[in-house]
C-alpha cells in the first residue's frame, strides 16, 4: 500500500526555532506546523511567544493552533478565545486538548465555524461516533509513549480525515505508518516530543528526518 499522510504536522515550534528552516521544509515535503497556546505557559518551553507566532502569520505554510489549558476551557465553556483574531487571520485548523469526556464536539465544531478553521479533538482509545470534528488519535498526550496498536476509523467516517500521535520519531516513523496506511485511507501523523533534541528544544532536522522516512529524499 503506498496511502502516505496526506501531511505530517510537527508540533512546537518555539522562539529558537528558524522560521526560514521550517519555510524551506513546507516547501519540499507536506508539512503542517502546530504552534502551541497556554494562558500560563505561553513564552515557555514549547509555548512560544505570541511575537513569534505574529511572524508566523506571514506566509510560513500551513499552521494549526493547539489550544491548551485555559484557551481551550474557553473555546469548550464560552465557545471563544482571547486569540480568536490571530488564529482566524491565519490557522487552517484548531486542534482543542483537553481530556474533558464531557466536551461536546458539535460546539467546538460551531466556534471553529466563527474563526473559519476545521476542528480537531483528541480521543485515547477508539475514534468517536461524532462526525462533527475531526480526531486525532493520542493516547500519549505529548509524552512521547508508542501506542500498543492504533485504531482504525469507523467505516461511517468515509471522506472524515483522523489523525495519530504518540511516540513517533525519525527511528520509528517508517514503520508505524506501514501500520497506519492499512487502517485509514486520509489521515495525518503529529508529533511533539520525537522532533525535539536533547535539550528539550525544537528539531528542524529531525523533522527533516521524518520526511525524509515518509516521502523519500527529495
Amino acid at each position: 500500500m503506498n496511502n502516505k499522510p496526506c501531511f505530517i504536522t510537527f508540533t512546537g515550534a518555539d522562539e529558537h526555532t528558524s522560521i526560514d528552516g521550517m519555510s524551506r521544509l513546507s516547501d519540499e515535503y507536506p508539512v503542517e506546523w502546530g504552534i502551541l497556546f497556554s494562558p500560563a505557559r505561553q513564552g515557555s518551553g514549547r509555548y512560544p511567544p505570541l511575537s513569534f507566532i505574529k511572524e508566523l502569520v506571514h506566509g510560513i505554510g500551513d499552521l494549526s493552533a493547539h489550544l491548551c489549558g485555559g484557551h481551550a476551557r474557553a473555546v469548550i465553556q464560552e465557545g471563544r478565545c482571547e486569540h480568536d483574531e490571530l488564529i482566524k487571520a491565519r490557522f487552517w485548523r484548531a486542534q482543542i486538548n483537553t481530556s474533558d469526556p464531557h466536551v461536546r464536539p458539535a460546539a467546538v465544531a460551531e466556534w471553529a465555524r466563527s474563526v473559519a478553521v476545521k476542528p480537531i479533538l483528541q480521543c485515547r482509545g477508539p475514534f468517536p461516533d461524532s462526525l462533527a470534528t475531526s480526531w486525532l488519535f493520542d493516547a500519549s498526550g505529548g509524552r512521547g509513549i508508542e501506542p500498543e496498536a492504533w485504531p482504525a476509523p469507523p467505516e461511517k467516517y468515509k471522506s472524515l480525515m483522523v489523525g495519530y500521535a504518540g511516540g513517533l520519531r525519525p527511528e520509528n516513523v517508517l514503520r508505524h505508518v506501514e501500520n497506519i496506511q492499512q487502517l485509514a485511507s486520509d489521515y495525518w501523523i503529529d508529533m511533539e516530543t520525537g522532533v525535539r533534541d536533547e535539550n528539550d528544544r525544537f528539531d528542524l532536522e529531525r523533522c527533516r528526518r521524518v520526511c525524509e522516512a515518509v516521502y523519500g529524499t527529495r
